[in-house]
């Protein structure tokens, strides 16, 4: 009986067979993988077990200077973003304070901006039970002002809530605006007046659109930051009639240094590093929030400035007179009663 036998030659194939190379991304892959852990990889130790080169300080320099150097403006660049998120994305009070608090009543609007980031507002609307009572068939005849209140950074709609009856029971439809990250939606950035101002024009494009109000007279009042928006909105809008401000920001340059950079001496130096991520983050220029230059603002319309330095300056009852009194004056307000003497 023959045995079996094995063919030698089954293997010519395998031989002959052409060796595939790596793929490319593989080869990227391995060589980002060695060139990293050759400069990360205990770049103070001398010498490691792998490392067939005998101990040298200079090489152990040279490594280190090239690690710096590569990757040291990574990370100084990941840093100033980093403030520059936290310092635009302040934490909003929570309170449920809302127009009811004052006995009004309002409705709830959702609308986009003009980015299309995502707004909410309070309106309360000047026709109510009392005011068809009073003027009767006359109420849906009757155009009247509106004015449009606007927070401070790091507020929220609330803290305009002590004008709304005072301004309400004047015969005019009031507006509090939630600007951008204090609203619904995802959390914007605020930009200290800059992208505000874009929510405030989209608020006075839904004024003047509501059939009650008269699109000739449209004012707006805010505080801080909300301030600015406000000078930066009505400077694009001559048919803005008047414009109240309280505290506005003189130069954004200085709540940049205030919000974001780092308070510590040492790191002074990341201030024009900061102010440059926050233009490109959000295409804008800080130095378009200079109070000298909306100056031209106070020159072209009504305004009503308020420059105490306190922050709740609108909350004060004397303060809701004067804007009482400057409405009356520049948009002709009237409440019920004027208005049943006039007929």
């Amino acid at each position: 009986m023959q045995r079996p036998v094995m063919d030698p030659t089954f293997l010519k194939d395998v031989v002959k067979a052409k060796r595939k190379g790596l793929p490319y991304w593989q080869f990227v892959k391995r060589s980002a993988k060695w060139f990293g852990r050759s400069l990360l990889s205990n770049p103070l130790v001398v010498r490691r077990p792998d490392d067939p080169w005998k101990p040298s300080y200079f090489k152990l320099l040279v490594r280190m200077v090239v690690t710096w150097s590569i990757f040291a403006p990574v990370l100084v660049g990941l840093t100033a973003f980093i403030l520059v998120w936290l310092g635009t994305h302040p934490s909003v009070p929570l309170t449920v304070a809302d127009p009811n608090s004052q006995g009004c009543y309002f409705d709830t609007l959702q609308f986009a901006s003009g980015d299309g980031t995502p707004l909410m507002a309070w309106e309360l609307p000047v026709v109510d039970a009392k005011r068809v009572l009073d003027e009767r068939d006359q109420v849906l005849k009757i155009r009247r002002p509106a004015i449009i209140l606007v927070h401070d950074f790091g507020q929220s709609p609330q803290q305009m809530l002590p004008l709304v009856r005072p301004l309400h029971d004047e015969g005019m439809l009031v507006m509090v605006l939630a600007l951008r990250g204090t609203g619904t939606g995802s959390p914007a950035g605020q930009t200290f007046g800059l992208d505000e101002a874009k929510d405030i024009a989209a608020a006075v494009d839904l004024m003047r659109h509501n059939p009650f109000v008269d699109p000739n007279r449209i004012a707006l009042a805010g505080i801080g930051t909300g301030a600015n928006a406000a000078l930066i909105a009505a400077s694009r809008d001559a048919n803005i009639k008047a414009v109240i401000v309280a505290n506005p920001v003189k130069n954004c340059d200085d709540e940049v240094a205030r919000r974001i950079v780092p308070r510590k001496p040492w790191l002074k130096w990341m201030e024009p590093l900061c102010r440059q991520v926050f233009n490109l983050v959000y295409r804008a220029e800080v130095t378009d929030v200079n109070y000298d230059k909306l100056v031209m603002v106070r020159n072209s319309r009504p305004t009503l400035l308020f420059d105490t330095g306190d922050n709740y300056v609108l909350h004060e009852g004397t303060t809701a007179k004067q804007m009482k009194v400057f409405c009356r004056r520049y948009l002709r307000t009237r409440d019920s009663q004027a208005l049943s003497a006039a007929q």
